[in-house]
């Protein structure tokens, strides 16, 4: 009878060690459930923090820039009633000129920005001749107001990578030429021709670009963008002797602010 009891009371212990061992593995699978439960919370709680701040951001922003360029040209005869020999003109040869412009950047898409702007653009041209007691040089300019309208592929976000296509209408605003030459005598004279006559009025150019965006903060970012401009009609009108279409090789520098 005893041996009876004493079976019955361990058998009772073991039920109770296996019930304890139990509900402290289902309370750890509990806690454990609650942990995560209480991470994924604040997880969810950050990622909509950080939603709110990027939408408090608006997906336009405002760039300024600066532009040198390398300004190469092509000049052809005119054909028919008014064209001319190339002459001495053939020899000329690309110059550099600083450009300015603003506008504003707006994403569209996660990666597709759309881009338009006025700039102050300029071409220059130069010549240089050098006889045995004379000498010759001049440096062409010509300045526009242009509209340049670009749409950008874009990746990334703190660095990020802007290529992109466009259209660059320009309205013509100066023509300057500047002049020197040394005598035979030996004397060094200068002058200076401008004139905002006998140039066509509106040329468009077509952009390729490619370059990145840096954030330095929430809200401003500098940019570094290389830039090839093609022109597609010349610069003169129909009645001049040549058919003069601008080219330049340049970079975008400045500075975007995020509205």
């Amino acid at each position: 009878m005893s041996e009876i009891i004493r079976v019955k009371v361990l058998s009772g212990f073991v039920c109770f060690v296996l019930i304890m061992n139990g509900f402290g593995a289902f309370s750890q699978v509990e806690i454990s459930k609650e942990n995560s439960a209480k991470e994924e919370k604040e997880r969810k709680k950050t990622k909509t923090k950080e939603l709110i701040e990027k939408d408090s951001l608006s997906a336009t922003s405002l760039y300024f820039n600066s532009n040198w360029s390398y300004t190469p040209r092509r000049l052809e005869v005119n054909e028919g009633l008014f064209g001319d020999s190339l002459g001495e003109r053939a020899n000329e040869t690309a110059g550099n000129r600083w450009s300015f412009g603003l506008g504003f950047r707006n994403q569209i898409h996660k990666h597709i920005a759309l881009e338009g702007g006025l700039s102050f653009m300029r071409n220059s041209e130069k010549y240089n001749f050098e006889g045995v007691d004379t000498a010759f040089s001049y440096v062409t300019e010509y300045s526009y107001l242009a509209l340049p309208i670009k749409v950008y592929y874009t990746y990334g976000k703190e660095f990020k990578f802007l290529g992109g296509v466009g259209i660059t209408p320009q309205m013509f605003v100066r023509y300057k030429q500047d002049r020197n030459w040394k005598t035979t005598e030996g004397n060094e004279e200068s002058e200076t021709i401008k004139t905002t006559t006998g140039f066509n009025s509106f040329t468009i150019s077509a952009t390729i670009s490619a370059g990145v965006q840096i954030e330095l903060g929430k809200r401003v970012s500098v940019q570094v963008i290389p830039e090839y401009r093609i022109q597609l009609n010349s610069s003169n009108t129909k009645q001049d002797s040549y058919k003069h279409y601008a080219r330049a090789i340049g970079v975008n520098a400045g500075i975007v602010v995020r509205l």
